[in-house]
C-alpha cells in the first residue's frame, strides 16, 4: 500500500504539469496584450490499487507587471474506483495571484472550486480551496520555468480534502 502511494505520488508530480510562468520574460511599457499574456495548464494521471485518476486543468494568465501576474483556469477530473462500480466527473475553476517576491521566489495565492459526487448518497457537493504559500522558479528558457509551490488552505475542508497542504511542481514550455 505504501508503496503504491509513493508511486502515484511520483506519477502525480510529474504529469501534473501546472502553471505556466514567465521565465527571464520582461515586459515593458512596449509590450502589447499578447506578450504579457501566458498560457499554460495541467495534466495529471494516476493508476493504483484503489482507482485510476485523470486530470486536464488549462490555464490562462495576464502579466501585469514584471512582478504581478494573476489569471483563471479550468479543472476537469475523472476518477474511478476500482473493484467498484464507482466513478466521477468533477469540474471546477480557480483564479489565481503570484507576486515575484525575488529573483525566484514568489508569494501565491488562488481560490478554487471543484464539483463532485458524493460517494456515500450519490448527491454532488462543491468543495471550496484557499490555498496561500510561496514557490520557487527554476529559469529554463526566455519563457519557460518549472515551478515549485507549497500552500496552505486556509478554509481547508476535511470532507472533502486529504488535506489542508497543496503541494504542486509545474512546468512551462
Amino acid at each position: 500500500m505504501k508503496r503504491s502511494f509513493v508511486i502515484t505520488a511520483l506519477l502525480m508530480a510529474g504529469f501534473f504539469a501546472g502553471y505556466a510562468q514567465k521565465g527571464e520574460y520582461v515586459i515593458d511599457e512596449r509590450s502589447n496584450f499578447m506578450d504579457r499574456v501566458y498560457f499554460g495548464g495541467g495534466l495529471g494521471f494516476s493508476a493504483n490499487s484503489y482507482g485510476t485518476y485523470v486530470s486536464l486543468s488549462p490555464i490562462v494568465g495576464y502579466m501585469f507587471t514584471n512582478r504581478f501576474s494573476a489569471g483563471v483556469g479550468a479543472t476537469y477530473q475523472y476518477f474511478k474506483r476500482s473493484n467498484s462500480d464507482f466513478s466521477d466527473n468533477q469540474y471546477g475553476g480557480l483564479v489565481f495571484a503570484r507576486m515575484n517576491l525575488v529573483k525566484q521566489f514568489f508569494a501565491y495565492g488562488e481560490y478554487s472550486f471543484i464539483n463532485y459526487t458524493v460517494n456515500i448518497d450519490g448527491k454532488r457537493r462543491t468543495a471550496y480551496r484557499l490555498p496561500l504559500g510561496i514557490g520557487y522558479s527554476q529559469i529554463l528558457g526566455p519563457r519557460s520555468s518549472v515551478n515549485v509551490i507549497a500552500a496552505y488552505d486556509v478554509i481547508y475542508d476535511e470532507t472533502a480534502f486529504g488535506s489542508p497542504w497543496v503541494f504542486t511542481m509545474s512546468f512551462s514550455l
